[in-house]
């Protein structure tokens, strides 16, 4: 097709008349059951449709465009298009199926692309899935399926014009847009209507296009529907933020839990989609959830040069997803030890925890202030790797500086770009070279109203953005450690 449609009508009118296509790994699956035909149960056959939004897709439409009559009901399930359909009959009627591999073979970055939505298709329908548990709901499979089938826009984009995919991908990432913002500043109409015409056309279930409808988020079982499908996008690019920690609280206010209940309930839905990810052969979000809270790897308390970057390296690519229970239980720990019952490699080590688990800090130094009050030098270090210039980090205060600053009194800074432009020229080069680019969290640490040394904190400067309820907490955790330090210091 050399000229794209223009309109909403034209665009439905264009793929309705598609070979819809499924994955390789459904073909196969059902081509396995295709002898046994008469003795598979509808349920064996719904889990295998269920995992495939295409698939899943194609049935629908088909039990909806075989109803007898207007008034005859709507088939919202999968298992129960199934019965209606027939097993032997539905196997006859797919016996010459479109494969998606096949189909874009010779385009690979489309095809990524495409396995990527599906993936994270199957993860937002899984997190849908939970919620309607949750919610007592009787007809769990229709939010599923809503959840599964929210994206099928920009599933039909990829596979039938990429090209445009892509560049509504390119606005997205260029002018740090919507993807709702994008679609519409290049195909002129919004994305929202594209998905309404495509239900209509495509004969869904009143239920379930007012599901898949985001204009319909006041209704509760759409506001689930859109919160999974919010979460498996924003997993994508890591479980840490302020945008995922605002889908986490609102989740948590939906499914009337704590906070910390729901993150452990999406993490446990999370996992469960990425034992399928075979059928995608994409990373799961699951793959950048945090490891569990145990030992701790580290020998306590080492010296900087000393310390371990293995784990540093696991996490370059990774925004770990903070754990607040982890944090109040290091808050707690130093209270019950406000008698000195630790000695300083152990109070170190407690709270490097809290920063590394609780806060979700990759990078952290604590700099112990020279006696004769000139120099900060690096005492402790976590997720620092070998012959990095951290582990050396020494800042002179004999000229004034942003450190020197802090010294002046208990305080902290958060330097981000909002504030590069004052701050940046008071950080000495040295200092830059060291830490590089991007946000860092510092606090100065006093014992008995006298200065003691200073943390330092990041987020290795990637995609992994700093946030204000995460410089607070570090700030709290500082001067708790300061408690901590002062009773030592009494010993």
């Amino acid at each position: 097709m050399t000229t794209l449609p223009s309109t909403i009508h034209e665009w439905v009118t264009f793929l309705e008349t598609q070979d819809v296509p499924v994955l390789r790994r459904t073909f196969l699956e059902l081509e396995k059951l295709r002898p046994g035909a008469e003795r598979i149960s509808a349920s064996e056959l719904a889990a295998i449709v269920l995992r495939d939004p295409l698939m899943t897709l194609k049935l629908l439409r088909l039990a909806n465009s075989s109803r007898r009559g207007r008034l005859s009901n709507e088939i919202t399930s999968i298992e129960h298009a199934i019965m209606m359909l027939g097993i032997v009959p539905l196997f006859k009627h797919f016996s010459s199926l479109a494969v998606l591999e096949d189909m874009l073979a010779q385009q690979e970055q489309a095809l990524n692309s495409v396995r990527q939505v599906f993936s994270r298709a199957l993860h937002a329908a899984y997190q849908a899935r939970q919620w309607a548990l949750q919610h007592q709901d009787i007809r769990v499979e229709e939010v599923y399926i809503s959840a599964l089938l929210h994206d099928m826009t920009n599933m039909m984009l990829w596979i039938y014009a990429p090209q445009r995919a892509q560049e509504i991908r390119a606005t997205v990432q260029r002018e740090h847009l919507y993807y709702g913002l994008a679609h519409e500043k290049l195909m002129g109409f919004p994305v929202a209507d594209f998905r309404a015409a495509l239900a209509a056309a495509w004969r869904f279930p009143d239920m379930l296009a007012e599901l898949v409808d985001c204009r319909n988020a006041g209704q509760p079982r759409a506001q689930g529907v859109l919160l999974a499908v919010s979460i498996s996008h924003l997993a994508e690019r890591g479980w840490y933020g302020t945008q995922m920690d605002a889908a986490l609280e609102a989740m948590a206010d939906t499914l009337n839990l704590s906070l910390d209940e729901t993150i452990l309930r999406v993490h446990q839905s999370a996992v469960a989609a990425a034992r399928h990810w075979e059928w995608y052969g994409v990373t799961p979000a699951a793959a950048w959830l945090p490891m569990l809270p145990g030992a701790w790897e580290e020998a306590p308390a080492v010296p900087a040069a000393e310390s371990s970057g293995e784990e540093a390296g696991r996490e370059d690519a990774v925004c770990l997803m903070p754990n607040r229970a982890g944090l109040r239980s290091v808050m707690e720990e130093i209270n019950a030890h406000l008698d000195a019952s630790l000695d300083l490699n152990e109070m170190m080590r407690l709270i490097l925890r809290g920063m590394h688990e609780g806060i979700a800090l990759n990078r952290i130094v604590f700099m112990l202030l020279t006696r004769d009050h000139a120099h900060l030098k690096a005492k402790y270090a976590h997720g620092v790797p070998p012959g990095s210039p951290l582990q050396r980090l020494e800042i002179s205060l004999h000229t004034p500086n942003l450190f020197s600053r802090l010294l002046e009194k208990m305080q902290g800074v958060w330097f981000s770009a909002a504030n590069a432009g004052a701050l940046a020229p008071l950080i000495p080069p040295d200092v830059r070279q060291a830490i590089g680019e991007g946000e860092f969290f510092a606090m100065s640490l006093f014992v008995h109203g006298k200065p003691v040394g200073l943390f330092y904190a990041d987020r290795k400067h990637g995609e992994c953005r700093l946030d204000e309820r995460s410089y607070l907490e570090f700030k709290k955790l500082c001067v708790r450690a300061a408690d901590g330090l002062a009773h030592l210091a009494r010993k």
